[in-house]
């Protein structure tokens, strides 16, 4: 066998090669045996993955008996990567390598591992649940119930957990408050180690003091349970407020996701717990604490405003009470001089000119702020009027409990909504979003502070009285106060259901187009209108070995012999010049390194004069070269044999005219006479032939003496065969009604043949019987023999081996006649042969033709006759089917008859179907079993054929004919032995 296979990828790939599955990867691969690498490289697949070779090997099996691939989405592996057991996900194919001589040789591995993925998605859900409870509890113990819950959805992380915390108001005193994952026996009796053996006593003052809630977790090993034990903090406020003791599943690594998974896990319990307390000590509703934050916002406005006011105020009353303390000095002053009053009163007139200005003052900056107020009114109301006739859907959610604060017309005609639902939460105005994911999204957004878009997102929304599946674009956008905390959520949002079941509409009418196309049997594939290749069916890739997007990159010209590449591309460019239909004949280089011809034809879709694309086909026409070929060698070898004989003839004739000895005469005309023997033989041959494709082959059926005939039919070629000896070793005398010329014929030319291929051999062996109501007939020359892949071909028409050809005469017609004179007596021709030692060709004929098969104690789970017995295995739920003896297209469907009906009734899909004991072939009815019986035993519930072969060589090609012929997903294995068969079935 020879394969090459390049590893030069960026992709982590590995190959699996031989009976021992020796492995060899490339260095992309190298990081998914961990500390195996390089050390794995070059060892058997069973060494390199021993802890889980039981899983390999199955699928292993599979692969290289069925030959199809295997793909496996993160399947679940544990392995000993870096001398521990871990828990490790991959998403790997399995494929078969193909070697250029047919046979599989290993498997080809294609991995990525999502082990770091499909973990964190797990503990991130059980995050999430954690995220969607918080504001629940309306207790401790509530809050304490919901997260035991919690903890029992996250067994595959934490198998089990105890909960301990502090009794109110004594820090020192841990109490255990619950657990999940064991039994209550062994969480509160002396089997499980106390709290003060597990948790030093100093690690918990330290702890308490600091409230060092992310300080790494803490771990002890338990003896008795066999596991990581491990503790971590649960918060209260900023202290810690207890522990949660969880034990680590045997196969995890104790790495930094697995300490901040915990972490986070215990940081939420605190929460849950606290969340809990708080409700039992205010009682307040959050609405309320909104409703505050509000008024607190107002008020600080409010503030600002009078500050201005009392600015002036303040400078008012200050020269009020200098006024006044002027006013009470003169008075007190009777003696004050007139001066000096009039210097008071002036100084009185020029303070009170002042007071009146910073009135009037105070009355613009009224003016200007109530101008303000209404300009900031007239903008809000703009605003508002904007929103309420904005297209899109516009509305604002206040508060975690989601209480909507506003809502435009297109938001409640989103909502199917016309009142009613401003001052209410969204979940009870909206009932029918929750299990969906929206409250969850809001609430995370709330949380973080971060907006979310979303993109054609579907919401099941009641319109109309109808839920509907409703298709959005939006962006949860939230709105924070000056501390920088989210106070209220904008949710804008655009109906994009048209569009989205627009383009559903298009991709499914593309989706069932690309269907057809792949149903059709011929590979099709469209181009560009400057000829670039843009897509190829399905037909295409499985013939190449390549996918689809790679060979409509490659083009063609990979792929075309390079014999025939020129022509086609002058061909296809005159086609793109002109735009006319394109046709060519060309070789194409298939995936197992043969070519094959194909007729390519491709006509340009036009439209407003202009090619918008190019669709064509490739017709596979090797079968009609190949005929060709053989027709054309057929009519050389032809006009070959029949010139030969006339050749001699004309000389023999010559040399008659020119002797006058009477004893050459007699033998020259003895001579002429075998040779025109010769030639009616070939042209006799030639006839039957063309009335065997008419239908026009005359038969004339009588009763005869078999044996008689038999040794008629050895005495006429002995007659002419003088260099061996033909032994007649058995017969047995029978009356047989057929045509007894025709019967003649074949054994003439089963005779001639065993002659003329064993020119090294002296004897031919005929022996006659009768076997289980037929005459059975085999004729053993000790010749050249013939090899299994030409066994099959050789009743075919034309066909002679090919080592042969050139070195024996004849048209090889005579086994192609022999075969269809066998058919018509409802008889059956097979041969085994060995290269160098020889062939035996059979053939068998029934000597009562109308005899009817009969069942012996028939039941639902046992049918029996003398070609078949049917049993149900009731502890295996399968069908056991062991076939006996000569096979005919009469006795093969009366037993699958039968086993279709059983396999119905007794509701299994699994069956063992045993060859051991077949003779024979029974050719004739594979092609009913494989295109009509199979597909009724897969609609019947048919999943796994076994198929355990014959001896016969003709026997096992009709059974792999027939499964060759089978379309459906029965999975069929062949097996030489028992024992294999019955490995195989208990697996599937």
């Amino acid at each position: 066998m020879s394969v090459s296979i390049s590893l030069n990828s960026g992709f982590p790939i590995a190959i699996y090669w031989g009976a021992n599955h020796t492995i060899l990867y490339n260095d992309a691969y190298s990081s998914i045996p961990g500390d195996k690498h390089p050390w794995a490289l070059g060892k058997p697949g069973a060494v390199a993955w021993s802890e889980i070779w039981d899983v390999l090997d199955e699928e292993f099996k599979r692969v290289l008996y069925s030959g199809d691939s295997i793909r496996r989405p993160d399947a679940l592996l544990l392995m000993n990567r870096f001398g521990y057991t871990e828990e490790c996900y991959f998403d790997y194919t399995l494929s078969p390598i193909i070697g250029i001589d047919g046979e599989i040789g290993g498997v080809f591995n294609a991995v990525v591992e999502t082990t770091y993925r499909v973990i964190n998605e797990r503990r991130n859900v059980v995050l999430q649940h954690f995220l969607a409870e918080l504001d629940t509890p309306e207790s401790v113990s509530a809050g304490l119930g919901i997260a035991l819950e919690i903890l029992e959805r996250a067994k595959e992380d934490i198998p089990f957990c105890l909960i301990y915390t502090y009794l109110e108001g004594h820090q020192e005193d841990l109490h255990l408050a619950g657990y999940t994952g064991i039994s209550k026996e062994i969480a509160q009796t002396s089997r499980w180690p106390s709290v003060a053996d597990i948790i030093d006593a100093d690690t918990i003052h330290i702890l308490s003091l600091q409230g060092h809630l992310n300080e790494p977790v803490s771990s002890v090993w338990d003896e008795e349970h066999c596991c990581e034990v491990l503790i971590v903090p649960i918060s209260k406020g900023t202290k810690v407020g207890g522990f949660m003791v969880a034990g680590a599943s045997p196969r995890k690594k104790l790495d930094h996701d697995y300490s901040l998974f915990l972490k986070t896990v215990g940081m939420n319990i605190g929460t849950l717990l606290n969340n809990g307390y708080a409700f039992e000590q205010s009682g307040l509703l959050q609405r309320e604490q909104a409703l505050n934050e509000e008024l607190a916002a107002a008020n600080e406005e409010l503030s600002a405003i009078n500050d201005a006011l009392q600015q002036t105020q303040q400078s008012l009353s200050d020269l009020n009470e200098e006024l006044e303390d002027r006013v009470a000095s003169r008075t007190l002053a009777l003696s004050i001089s007139e001066a000096e009053q009039q210097a008071l009163n002036e100084e009185l007139t020029a303070t009170n000119e002042e007071l009146v200005t910073i009135n009037e003052q105070l009355e613009h900056s009224q003016q200007d702020l109530q101008e303000m107020v209404r300009r900031l009114a007239e903008s809000e109301s703009r605003i508002r009027f904007m929103v309420a006739d904005a297209p899109v859907a516009i509305g604002v959610v206040s508060g975690r409990k989601l209480l909507i604060e506003s809502a435009n017309r297109k938001i409640l005609e989103v909502w199917g909504k016309t009142e009613g639902i401003i001052g209410r939460y969204l979940k009870d105005a909206l009932p029918e979003i929750e299990g969906q994911s929206f409250l969850q999204i809001l609430d995370e957004v709330y949380v973080s502070g971060k907006p979310y878009y979303g993109n054609e997102l579907m919401a099941r929304l009641v319109r109309n009285g109808v839920l509907e599946d409703v298709y959005f674009n939006f962006v949860y956008h939230p709105m924070k106060d000056q501390t920088g905390s989210t106070i209220s959520i904008m949710i804008v949002a655009t109906d994009v259901t048209e569009q989205v079941l627009s383009r559903r509409l298009v991709e499914a009418s593309e989706k069932r187009f690309r269907f057809l196309l792949n149903t059709i049997p011929q590979q099709v594939w469209t181009a560009r209108a400057d000829g670039t290749l843009d897509y190829v069916n399905e037909i295409v890739a499985n013939d190449f070995g390549y996918e689809a997007s790679e060979i409509a990159g490659l083009g063609w010209q990979k792929f075309v012999h390079p014999d025939d590449l020129s022509e086609s591309l002058e061909a296809w460019q005159a086609a793109l010049a002109s735009g006319e239909a394109y046709q060519a004949e060309f070789r194409l280089l298939f995936h197992d390194g043969s070519y094959k011809w194909h007729l390519a034809r491709a006509l340009p879709l036009i439209e407003e004069g202009e090619v918008k694309l190019w669709m064509g086909t490739n017709t596979n026409i090797e079968m009609q070269k190949d005929n060709e070929r053989r027709k054309d060698e057929f009519l050389s070898i032809a006009s070959h044999e029949l010139k030969t004989p006339l050749t001699s003839i004309k000389a023999f004739n010559q040399l008659m005219k020119r002797t006058t000895d009477e004893s050459k005469l007699n033998g020259f005309v003895q001579k002429s006479s075998d040779h025109i023997l010769r030639l009616e033989k070939l042209i006799s041959d030639l006839l039957d032939v063309s009335k065997i494709n008419a239908g026009k082959l005359n038969y004339s059926m009588s009763a005869f003496s078999f044996s008689k005939m038999l040794r008629d039919s050895i005495e006429s070629v002995q007659h002419m065969s003088s260099s061996h000896e033909i032994v007649l070793e058995t017969v047995t005398d029978v009356q047989y009604v057929g045509d007894q010329f025709r019967l003649e014929q074949v054994m003439n030319n089963i005779l001639t043949n065993a002659v003329k291929y064993s020119p090294g051999g002296k004897r031919i062996i005929v022996n006659s019987s009768i076997e289980q109501g037929n005459i059975l007939v085999s004729v053993q020359d000790f010749g050249i023999g013939i090899a299994r892949t030409d066994l099959d071909r050789l009743f075919d028409r034309y066909y002679r081996v090919d080592n042969t050809a050139m070195r024996f005469e004849g048209l090889g017609l005579g086994l192609f006649i022999s075969s269809e004179i066998l058919k018509r007596h409802k008889g059956s021709f097979w041969i085994e042969s060995e290269i160098g030692n020889g062939s035996v060709f059979y053939f068998m004929l029934p000597i009562d033709t109308d005899s009817v098969l009969k069942s012996h104690n028939q039941t639902d789970r046992y049918y029996k006759n003398e070609k078949v017995t049917i049993v149900y295995n009731t502890s295996k739920n399968r069908l056991d089917v062991d076939w006996t003896g000569y096979q005919n297209l009469e006795s093969v469907k009366h037993g699958c008859m039968q086993m279709l009906e059983m396999l119905k009734i007794n509701k299994c899909y699994k069956v063992v179907n045993d060859n051991t004991n077949v003779s024979g072939t029974w050719s004739e009815a594979s092609e009913w079993v494989g295109k009509e019986w199979l597909p009724l035993m897969e609609e019947a519930g048919l999943k796994y054929l076994a198929w355990i072969f014959s001896p016969s060589a003709f026997a096992q090609l009709s059974a792999r004919k027939t499964v060759d012929m089978m379309e459906g997903t029965v999975v069929a294995q062949f097996f030489n032995s028992a024992r294999e068969a019955e490995d195989w079935i208990n697996k599937c």
